[in-house]
């Protein structure tokens, strides 16, 4: 679907809701997916300052997650946009984005959208010692509520009073994550719930206390699984300002987050390992993240690539043949200079081949000597980039 289309979409919804309408979209294209980062501001308030201060701005949603210092300045922008701001979510709104949500002074849910847990996930790095060589490196994803949990068990459930017991349980979690790593997590802990109060704080008509403690630790603590949707019934249980769009509304919201859905190749996952299974290095030009409006569309692109990593052999036997032979008895200082510069040029051509075959005969040789143990995929030269 064109951008054409899409802002066409775009425009129905604001003639439906008598509102201006601001898009953000993160892919989640494996393994390619973006999150919701700070390098997404600079052109959101593109589109506010083209817009200018609105009655009724909406936001069109569709992320897993990212930063959780993102949110509050994105929701900070369109307060400062609008008399009135809201989030209209046809599907996903996760993590990251359940924070902007809770800021909206009201929340259209489609039939299938959903909001979800605002407990961040942290990524770190352990050793692991091995007895025949070197120690391998090990990459965590650690939620900061799972480690409030275990300090809870130990206290609550597993009853340990004895303080040399606690002691000794805790030396075990300082064993799991680093100690430094133990201090971030509790500063995040304690930063999520500011971040999202004051957002909740943010709204037009704020709630009352006891309902902005129960959205906080609802959102933040009392779903135990991260990737635990939240659909309309429970946001509105717990105090959400929640809506429901009438038919027509939801069928819109619905066919612009599928346009999205196929520019985007949402449903199009790449398999590292089949990308490279017969070439070592595979790359496609796409885009992982789109913030668009009427005005304008800005669109994170790069190239997609994927590269194999191999077992390498302790010698890689290569074989190359080029079977190039020149008559016997020809004495090239003879010849005549219009002969010489043609096979000057000649050779040129042979020199080119011979390093094209050589390379050809290298990947055949890894191919076949060298076992495909993995493949590192990435996104190159990404950036923003504006169109119409």
């Amino acid at each position: 679907m064109s951008r054409e289309e899409r802002k066409s979409l775009i425009e129905g919804i604001e003639r439906k809701r008598n509102s201006k309408v601001i898009s953000y979209v993160t892919g989640d294209r494996n393994p390619f997916s973006a999150q919701i980062g700070d390098d997404a501001v600079r052109p959101l308030y593109g589109h506010i300052r083209n817009l200018g201060k609105v009655q009724r701005l909406d936001l069109f949603i569709y992320s897993r997650g990212g930063a959780i210092d993102v949110p509050w300045r994105i929701v900070s922008a369109l307060r400062s946009a609008s008399e009135e701001w809201n989030i209209l979510i046809p599907f996903r709104a996760n993590s990251a984005a359940t924070l902007i949500a809770l800021g909206a002074d009201f929340i259209v849910m489609g039939s299938q959208g959903e909001l979800g847990p605002i407990d961040p996930i942290m990524r770190s790095q352990r050793m692991i010692p091995s007895r025949n060589g070197p120690s391998t490196v090990v990459q965590d994803e650690i939620s900061v509520e799972d480690v409030m949990a275990y300090v809870r068990f130990i206290q609550e459930r597993g009853g340990i009073t004895d303080q040399q017991a606690r002691a000794a349980a805790l030396d075990k979690l300082a064993g799991r994550v680093d100690p430094v790593a133990l201090g971030n997590l509790y500063r995040t802990h304690s930063h999520i719930r500011d971040v999202a109060r004051r957002i909740l704080l943010s709204r037009k008509t704020p709630s009352a206390e006891d309902v902005l403690n129960l959205i906080v630790s609802t959102l933040a603590e009392r779903v135990y699984a991260h990737g635990h949707a939240i659909g309309y019934a429970t946001a509105k249980e717990i105090g959400l300002p929640v809506e429901a769009p009438d038919n027509e509304l939801d069928s819109m919201m619905w066919r612009l987050f599928e346009a999205y859905e196929r520019d985007m190749k949402l449903l199009e996952p790449i398999d590292p390992i089949a990308a490279v299974s017969t070439q070592d290095r595979f790359e496609e030009r796409g885009v992982i993240a789109i913030l668009e409006s009427t005005l304008g569309v800005d669109e994170f692109t790069g190239n997609m690539e994927v590269r194999a990593k191999r077992q390498m052999p302790a010698n890689l036997q290569v074989s190359v043949n080029l079977n190039l032979q020149f008559p016997p008895g020809i004495n090239l200082q003879q010849l005549p200079a219009e002969a010489q510069q043609l096979l000057q040029q000649l050779m040129q051509s042979v020199q080119q081949a011979a390093v094209q075959q050589a390379q050809q005969a290298v990947q055949q040789a890894l191919q076949s000597q060298a076992p495909l143990i993995g493949a590192d995929a990435g996104l190159r030269n990404g950036r923003w980039i504006r169109g119409d």
